[in-house]
Parts: structure tokens; sequence; C-alpha cells
């Protein structure tokens, strides 16, 4: 059976996304996602599943980085996960009950509006169904946690309102990792034959020239190439003070046009994955 790692505790959103990624898999929950990376470069589990954009809340940068640190693994797919929150409280809790509400905090801010009007106290949990299983254990009706169905469902606490995010269209977009092994001849090879072929989308991170329109130029070299610029951050280039190193998603690109643009672009630079 193969093995996928997240971060959180069974029922969180990644362990949602990290079931429908890899079907049948055994889901393992870990306390960050450092430490999912590190599981998945290790060889302790076979995938990871690692959150990288809320369409509320924005990217995840730290798991771009991930990617850069660890550079024997690639993305090979991805899921875009409809987020429900619910408020979950504890076995025979009741919604006028409610005075105080535990998430991770990113969960908090989705649910600002709701929290505001009822005015409810806020407490910080390390994650969704991690708030879930505290509340249950503390067994305070007052004491209710944000989190999805599936952890209520694990951890047996009860669904007070379902769908209380603050926009209907919340999504969170997830990347499935998985490690390169090595052939003969060096030559890197995806893991396993049940990763979907690469699509018609790359990420890579760059780093460019300190000077004037040294970005603008690497984003032509996609550009002259009909590559598609879906999305761009910028992360600290730790070794140099106030270096920056950009992280680059690209839609309808193939091989030999992406080579081509990173050969212009030069520098230091690492495709993370195609999908």
């Amino acid at each position: 059976m193969a093995t996928v790692a997240y971060q959180g505790h069974p029922g969180a959103f990644s362990d949602v996304a990290a079931r429908e990624l890899v079907p049948g898999a055994e889901s393992r929950g870990y306390p960050s996602f450092d430490a999912a990376a590190e599981a998945l470069a290790s060889g302790e589990v076979d995938y990871a599943v690692l959150p990288v954009e809320n369409a509320i809340a924005g990217p995840v940068p730290r798991n771009y980085e991930l990617l850069w640190e660890h550079s024997a693994l690639r993305i090979r797919g991805e899921t875009m996960l409809p987020i429900e929150m619910c408020l979950i409280g504890t076995p025979g809790a009741s919604l006028e009950g409610v005075r105080e509400v535990r998430s991770h905090p990113v969960a908090l801010e989705q649910v600002h509006r709701l929290i505001a009007a009822r005015g409810w106290r806020r407490s910080t949990a390390s994650d969704t169904a991690g708030a879930v299983r505290e509340i249950v254990a503390h067994g305070d009706a007052s004491l209710a946690a944000i989190g999805p169905a599936l952890a209520a469902e694990i951890h047996g606490g009860t669904i007070l309102a379902r769908g209380v995010q603050d926009e209907s269209e919340n999504y969170t977009r997830f990347f499935l990792i998985a490690p390169l092994r090595q052939a003969q001849g060096d030559t890197e090879q995806a893991q396993d034959d049940a990763v979907e072929a690469a699509g018609d989308r790359a990420c890579v991170g760059i780093s460019v020239e300190d000077r004037p329109g040294s970005l603008r130029d690497a984003l032509s070299a996609f550009a002259d190439r009909a590559i598609d610029l879906r999305f761009l951050i910028a992360r600290p280039d730790r070794r140099v003070p106030f270096r920056y190193r950009f992280f680059v998603e690209l839609t309808n690109v193939d091989d030999a046009r992406l080579a081509a643009a990173l050969a212009e672009i030069g520098g230091e630079q690492r495709i993370l994955g195609r999908y």
C-alpha cells in the first residue's frame, strides 16, 4: 500500500487532499510541512501532499522553498479542493452555547465575519483537525472548532453549522510530491508509474542578476515562447541578504520551449515539477 505524508492530524484538509490525490493510500500526518517533506526525502513515505495556495489567504511560500531545498523531490500532480469550513462542537453542544472558537490561524481568518458577528473569542491550534481533536478531548460545550467535516467524523465532534467561511468560492490547491530515483546512467526518473504523466504546467525556481530589468527579461523569455505565466512569488535567498529567488508557475508548457527559456534566463535555476 502506498503511503502519503501530509501536515496535520487525521481529517485535516491536507488529509482530504491526500486521499483524493492517491486513492487507497495510507495517509500519515506530520507536525509540520518540513517534517512531511523530510519523511518523503528520507524514503519513509512514497508521496507527500503540500498546500500551496488558498483562494482567500493566498500562497503558502514555505512549500515552494521546501521543493527547492529538497532537490530530489518533484511536483507530480495537483488538485484544487473546495474548502467547506464547519463549526464543530463537542457531543451535545449547541450553536447558541459557543463562546470560543479554535482553529489554525489561516482558517480563523476565513471565518472572520461569523466570529465577529457572534463576538466569539479566538484561540489557535497547529491545524484544523488538531483543533477538533482538542475541543472534543476538552469536553467543554462552549468551545468549538473550525475544520473539515472529516475531522468531526474521525474525532467524534458534532457539526453545528456547515459552510461558515466568509466566501463561498473558497479553494485550496495542493501539490502531490514524489521523489526521483536514480536509474542506470544517473538519469532521473519518476518514482512510480501510478503518478500521471506530466501535463502542460510547470513550476520553476530562478535567481536573476541584481540589475535593472533582470526579472522583466526573465519573464520575457517565457512570454516570447508563448508560455503563460500563472503565478509568481519572491522569497529571500537566505545566503545573501536582500537577494531574492523567484518561484514561477507556468502553463502551456512543453519540454523544448521550457528548456529554451531557461537556457536564455541562465543563472541558478531548478525545475520543481511538471504536472
